[in-house]
């Protein structure tokens, strides 16, 4: 099995199909509306739920964002600390969405742009999708690595998802530390040790 065939078989298992909606062939403004919409409906009826937004699978490494992709990374800019408590890239063509858990903080919704492309310069428009250790700070990447290599085998996934679990890490490592105010290398030692404690837990069953 391909590595993109694993990832997206991975990112199934962390996203059942009522959390994940498929942009793919729509045009930016009506990929944008939809979105906006089904965020709306999960801010309402699921606040705190974690979704996935699919925004383009063909593009190549190191390839232009398409005008899919773009438009919804302006959305997601614009509802973030709204409707949306933050929003990141999982796996290939693919963004993890957190909805805001307090309904509270809702603003008006984001006005639908004339320009998807707007406020996108060339050289943000044509980022490559970067591996998820670029967006960890140096020294918490051992701890990270760590936390999804005993996850990734606790799991039973194959080494091929490596990354994709990594980045899941990475996510989840970003909102505990949002949502519980403490630093980034705090909510990683957790993450670490409750995987750790996991794994002692599975051996003690076998």
């Amino acid at each position: 099995m391909r590595l993109n065939e694993l990832a997206r078989e991975y990112e199934s298992q962390r996203y059942p199909p009522t959390r994940r909606l498929d942009l793919q062939g729509e045009g930016p403004d009506t990929a944008r509306q939809r979105a906006l919409r089904w965020i709306q409906s999960h801010a309402h009826e699921q606040p705190g739920v974690d979704l996935l937004l699919i925004v383009e699978r063909a593009r190549r490494p190191g390839g232009r964002s398409g005008p899919i992709r773009t438009s919804i990374e302006k959305l997601l800019a614009e509802l973030q600390g709204g409707l949306v408590d933050w929003w990141q890239p999982f796996a290939e063509g693919s963004l993890a969405v957190r909805v805001a858990a307090d309904p509270r903080r809702w603003g008006k919704a984001a006005p639908t742009p004339d320009d998807p492309t707007e406020g996108r310069s060339d050289e943000t428009a044509g980022r490559a999708y970067l591996h998820p250790e670029a967006d960890i700070p140096e020294p918490l990447i051992p701890v990270a690595r760590r936390a999804a290599e005993l996850r990734r085998t606790r799991e039973g996934q194959p080494v091929g998802v490596s990354d994709v679990v990594l980045r899941e890490v990475w996510i989840e490592a970003q909102a505990a530390a949002f949502t519980d105010r403490i630093d980034w290398e705090t909510a990683l030692r957790a993450i670490l040790a409750q995987e750790e404690r996991r794994i002692l837990e599975a051996y003690d069953r076998d």
